[in-house]
This record gives C-alpha cells, structure tokens and sequence, in this order.
C-alpha cells in the first residue's frame, strides 16, 4: 500500500512540477473538464429549475372550485398584449367582499385604477420608447409582485384593480394554486426529452475524454524515464493514473467554480425568452455525486485505455509507428446494438422506466457510434490517397501515420453535429403532430389582424383607432351562433364584407351572397349541408340558451385551398347570405391593416384600452391552449437552448484540442520550417488535417442522425419523418465554418511552435 501511496504522490508531482510542459498539459486539460463539468453541473440543475418554475405557475393559477363558504368570491378576467415581441398578461380583479382571496404575491388587492406588476414588466414601463405601452397600462403602480409568484425573472404581468362593471364578464375565483397532479407525459414529448438529454450530453463526455489524453506524448516519455531509474510497467501505469486524477479534480474545481459564477448570473440572461433564477439553480444531489465520481473514474480509464498500445521502455516509448489498422467489428457492433435497443423498445409499454433507459442506452450507443467510427472511416480513407500540394501532402501523410489524434479532435463535432441533426429533425417531424408552427418562420409583423368581442367592446377600438388615425383601414363584421336541429351543438357563423374576405382568404371576385368553406369541412356530414335549416341562438344574461330564429344554409359554396390559422370557423359567409344577428348576445369584430409597427402596437393599445371586452388574434400568434402544445414548445425551447451550450463545448474543445496538437508537435514542425518549408505551407497543412476529419465527420453525423431521428420517429409510432435538409446544409456548413475558424485562432501558435528554439529537446 505504501508503495501504491508512493506511486500517487510521483504522478501527482509530475502533473504540477514537471515544468512548462506539464503545467501546460495541466491548464488545458483543467479547463476542458472544467467546462465539461460546468455543463454538467447545469444539466443536473434542469429538473429543479423546472419543478420550481411549475410551482410557481401552479400558484398563481386561478381556482373557481370548490366554491367555499364564507369566502366572498374574487372576480377575475385574464387579457393580454403584446410590446417589442414581449408577450405581457394582464389580470383584471374586483374583490366582491372582505374575504375575497388575495392572488398570490401581492400584499392586498388592488384598488380600483391601481396595479401591482413584475418586476420585468416594471423595468419595461420605465424603459425609454414604452409610452404606447405606458398608455395601454394607465394605471397607478402600487408595487411589485414578489418573486415567489413570478415564473421567471423576465416574466411581464400585472394585477389591474378594477369596479363592479367587471361582474359578469369574468370567472368568480375561490383561491389561487391549482395543482396539475401526475398526468403521464406524451409517447412523443417524453421521446424528445430523451434523445435531447443524450444528444447534449454524449458530446461532454466525450469531450471529457479527449481532454485527459492532452499532451499524451510527452507524459510518455516522461514515464519512460520513470522506467529507466527502476519503476515497472504497474507503477508507471499508476504514475500515469495519478497524474490524470490531478486534471480531473482540478477540473472538477474550475468547473464548479464556473457554475457558481454563471449561477449569478442567470437572471440577467433571457434565452429565446426564458429566463431563470440563481435559487432555482440546485443541482440534484445523486447526480453531483455521480460528476464527481465519474469525471476522476473516466480520466483514470481513459488514461489507461491510451497505454494500451504503448510499450514504455526506458530507452524510450514505443509509439511513432505506424499503429496497426482498426478493426471495424466492434465499432459497427456498437452502432447496431444501439439501433437494436431502439427496435426492441417498440414492444415495451411507453413511459415506464425501463422503455425510457432502453431508449436513453440505445440513443447514446448511436451517438457515440460517431466517435468510434470516424478514426476508422479517416484512416480507409486517406490510406490509398497520393499527390497533391505540399500541404496536402503533409496533411495526408501526418493523418496515414495518425489518423486518431485529428479524428478525436473533431470527434466532439462531428457527435454534436449528429445530435443536432436527429434533434431536428424529430422536432419538425413533432411539431407536425402536435400542430405547432415553426417559431420565428413568418414575418415579423402581421398584415392583417382581428379582434372580437362585444359590441360596446368594439366600439372603443374603433374610436380609439379614429382618434390617431382617422384614416385607419377596419372592417367590422359580425358573428351568429347557429344550432343544429335534434341537438345542443352549437357553431359560430361569421359575416363578413366582399373586401374584409378578400384581404383574409387572399381571394379575388368575391360577390355577395357568396359562402365560403374550410377545406375540411366540405363533408356532406359536417352539419353545414346546403339547405338545411339552422336555429340562429343567443346566451341572455342568466346564460340561458335562447333561440332568435331561422336560417337556411346557402347553396353556393366556394371550398378554399387558404384558410389562416387564426380562423377557427369551418364557414364564413356576405352579409346577403348571413344569418340575421340577435339584438342582444352578439358578438362583433373588426378586421384591422396592421402592415407596419406603428399600427400593430397602435392596435394593441386600443384592444388593452377596452380591458376585457375585446380579444385580438393575428397570423403571427405564439400561444398554445393545448397543454401538448405548450410542453412541446417548452421542450423545444429548453432543447434548442441546450443546443447553443453544447456547440460552445464542442468549440471549445476544438480550440483546445488543436492548440495541443500544435504544441505537442512543436519539434517537427520547427524541423520542417527549418529545412524551407513555408510557414504557410504548415498552416495548410493544419487546416488539411482538420478539414478532412471534419468533412468525413459531417457525412457520417448525416447518416447517423437521420437513422437515429427514423428509429426515434418509428417509436412514436410516426411513419412521418421531416428531414431539414436546409437545417442539415446550414449545421454542416457551420461545422465547417468553426474548423475554419479554429486554424486561424491557430496561426499565432504555429508561428511560435516553427521557431528555431522548439527544436531543443531533453
């Protein structure tokens, strides 16, 4: 024992005291597992940020049942708006009695023209160019809300204290928190989250993994002279075990340290707007535990799994020989039992523990099906390739002598590329299935958008709109409820005017008394059969369904192939063949040009100036009533952010890794510069070696993630599978980009590594 003691202690030294070199070798390796285990550290914080977010947002959830004796009823109407892309909710209250509950946050209910906001909707207000949204919100501030009931830091919302008018048009809330309890997450979403958290985090480990090997070489030799002073094969490998152990604490220190530091920042940073607070940062205990354990447990391993072709002598280090030629059996073999797994998961019950750990194994032995094929696919390749430029010809022989160094290089890319590529493409492929638009993919601003709500409501749009802008374009129509006959089925008819239609449904010669359809609804069956009489209905004011009168469907119809999706209604129809309004229970609209900025947010001031009694809607809306929906995005939204932290890992480790590369060949390279070889000539040698790694990289990330987007489509029982060739095209190029990128952050380097000093030697 005492003599394993001594083994540690002697690698340890030589980690921290072996000179330049190995401080060198040991700053490197330290900061790469240190921002591995930053990341590391972030993702096992995911879980409580988001358990913390919910709790919040489940508190603030307005409750109307159990109605509970001796508690006066809040009367609460929900609206919202929009400012800078910003979504902001509005809560409008009146407290019917003493008793009524106080919503979450706040320390009473706000009086009549008050209003209690966020503390990001407060920096807004206050921010310079928000007069539009300061006329919207005209209301005295009597406070913050506290944070404990706020989503996020940058959440916008407000509580509006309002009079009695509000009665009748909105809910009587008993209490707020509603607890959303254990519904089972969707086959699809819960897939999603899977092949995310793999895709994200294979890239670390492997990252963590070629960091350990930094400066391979000359530990090497180091130990050879260990050998020649009396140490053995055992106690170099333990030397070589302990010097790993000191990177990976050391690591485990800088990446803790950096999490730390990034924890204080979160707030102030809002990620395709979702921002988080420092408290709900925690990392899961167990999987702290787990880093710990497995950052010092991989470097160790991956330490003695780089000796295993090393003959360490002590007159020197077997290793500049050509290695023997991979064997391609077990790496295939990996892949396939990844793709195995996958299959195999079809015939378990979806969401239990062991379908999600034989999707989560089947997935990552995939992925990592990357890294272990591309140094074979590198070396076949290059093996038969002659000619070329002198830098080619560099390139290519360096990679037939050592294909594996360049290929571990751009390993971690070519993994994360792989990732992103079946990320996205089972994103498209869900979104379809779950119905949700691509964010971000339309224009900016909507030409058109339309408000509905009551008659009165629309009324002070209207004027509100006159009063800037007297030559503002708004057309009105109005809605009918309609019953079928034999049934309590009820649908909205919209009657609308010749040109309000033709600027909506992107049409032409329209003509009144004209009916127009949704393309699926043109069904003998759908309840809307030319000819069929209808009751025209209204609710009175106790709710009460009542009916008005008669209206036999018209016989002309026109199916569209455009239909937006801000319109729900399967019919519109011409004033001359709509349906008679009832004179109370109606509801009307408008249609408003919003071509530019101005008359979008001049709009929006308008509908938050009528409160509740009026709702807007445009081609461009963001927001999902279907919980479905809302997970999907949020998962994509979480997915993508994870995206932008593993690519600046793969970065990174790109950087960190050629910049070892460099250094460890520093003696060849200022033998080459001194036998004539041009400086540039080198650079371009370099760049050929990463380049060719790279493009081999891209083609098999390709193949591998669309295999992998396929199998995981299959599970979700979708025989759709959307590949963005377009996203895939653009992915490659930036991997191509940042290769680029990193051999010119190089050439400072390599200038120093080709002077005539880096050719003394020990």
């Amino acid at each position: 024992m005492k003599a394993w003691f001594n083994d540690l202690v002697i690698g340890v030294r030589l980690a921290v005291g072996g000179g330049r070199t190995s401080v060198a070798r040991l700053v490197l390796s330290t900061v790469g597992i240190g921002i591995a285990v930053a990341v590391l550290l972030l993702a096992s914080s995911v879980g409580p940020m988001i358990d913390a977010r919910y709790e919040r947002v489940e508190a603030a959830q307005a409750r109307e049942f159990p109605k509970i004796d001796g508690v006066d009823p809040l009367v609460h109407a929900h609206s919202g708006t929009e400012f800078r892309d910003r979504f902001i909710e509005i809560s409008y209250v009146w407290p019917s009695g003493p008793t009524s509950p106080v919503p979450p946050g706040l320390p009473s209910v706000p009086l009549a023209g008050e209003m209690y906001v966020t503390p990001g909707l407060a920096d807004l207000l206050s921010a310079p160019g928000s007069e539009l949204l300061r006329e919207r919100l005209p209301y005295h501030t009597a406070g913050l809300i506290d944070a404990s009931a706020v989503a996020d830091p940058g959440d916008a919302r407000a509580y509006v204290g309002v009079g009695p008018e509000i009665v009748g048009n909105g809910r009587e809330v008993y209490g707020f928190g509603v607890g959303l309890g254990g519904v089972p997450l969707d086959p699809g979403l819960l897939l999603l989250l899977l092949l995310g958290s793999v895709a994200l985090l294979v890239p670390v480990f492997i990252f963590v993994a070629s960091s350990t090997r930094i400066a391979g070489a000359e530990r090497d030799r180091r130990l050879s002279a260990l050998r020649l002073v009396g140490a053995d094969s055992a106690q170099v490998r333990r030397i070589a075990a302990a010097e790993s152990l000191v990177s990976a604490v050391a690591g485990l220190v800088v990446g803790a340290g950096l999490f730390l530091v990034g924890r204080q920042l979160a707030d102030g940073v809002r990620l395709m707007d979702v921002s988080v607070y420092p408290a709900d940062m925690i990392p899961v205990w167990w999987m702290v535990v787990l880093v710990v354990l497995a950052i010092p447990v991989l470097a160790v391993l991956t330490a003695q799994f780089a000796l295993r072709r090393t003959i360490i002598e002590p007159l020197g280090v077997v290793r500049f020989s050509k290695p023997v030629r991979r064997r391609m059996v077990w790496r295939f073999a990996t892949v396939g039992a990844g793709v195995a797994l996958l299959l195999a998961a079809d015939g378990l019950s979806a969401n239990s523990q062991l379908w999600s750990y034989v999707i989560a194994t089947g997935a990552t032995l995939v992925l990592i099906g990357v890294p272990l094929l591309l140094p074979w696919v590198v070396e076949r390749t290059v093996a038969g390739l002659r000619g070329g430029p002198s830098s080619w010809q560099l390139a290519i022989r360096r990679l037939q002598l050592d294909s594996g160094t360049s290929a571990r290089v751009v390993g971690g890319v070519a993994v994360v590329l792989a990732g992103a590529i079946a990320l996205q493409s089972v994103l498209m492929s869900l979104s379809v299935t779950f119905d949700v638009p691509r964010e971000h993919g339309g224009p900016s601003v909507p030409s058109h958008a339309t408000v509905i709500g009551t008659p009165a409501g629309i009324d002070k749009v209207v004027d509100n709109l006159r009063r800037h802008d007297p030559a503002q374009s708004v057309a009105t129509f109005r809605e009918v409820e309609v019953k079928f006959p034999d049934s309590e089925s009820t649908t909205a008819v919209r009657v609308v005017d010749c040109p309000t239609i033709e600027r909506q449904l992107k049409i032409t010669n329209c003509a009144d008394g004209q009916v127009f359809v949704h393309p699926g609804a043109d069904r003998p069956d759908d309840g809307m059969t030319p000819g069929r009489v209808l009751s025209t209905v209204y609710h009175d004011q106790s709710g009460a369904l009542k009916v008005y009168g008669t209206w036999t469907v018209p016989p002309t119809r026109r199916v569209l192939e455009y239909w937006p999706s801000t319109l729900s209604w399967a019919l519109i129809t011409t004033p001359a063949s709509g349906p008679a309004a009832p004179p109370v229970g109606s509801t009307s609209g408008i249609g408003v040009d919003t071509s530019s900025p101005e008359s979008m947010e001049r709009l929006r001031t308008a509908v938050a100036l009528a409160r509740w009694e009026v709702g807007m809607s445009s081609y461009t809306s963001t927001r999902y009533e279907d919980p479905n929906q809302q997970m999907f995005v949020t998962a994509r939204r979480g997915l993508l952010i994870g995206s932008l932290f593993t690519l600046l890992l793969a970065g990174t480790s790109l950087l960190v890794l050629a910049l070892e590369h460099i250094r460890e060949r520093r003696r060849p390279l200022a033998i080459l510069a001194a036998s004539g070889v041009p400086t540039g000539a080198l650079a371009r040698s370099l760049l050929w070696q990463i380049a060719v790694p790279i493009g081999l990289g891209m083609v098999l990330a390709v193949a591998i993630g669309v295999v992998l987007a396929a199998l995981v489509m299959r599970l979700a029982g979708s025989s759709t599978l959307i590949v963005d060739w377009a996203g895939v095209a653009t992915m490659s190029l930036a991997a191509a980009v940042l290769g680029l990128l990193v051999s010119l952050l190089t050439l400072p380097f390599l200038r120093g590594a080709t002077r005539l000093s880096s050719m003394r030697t020990e």
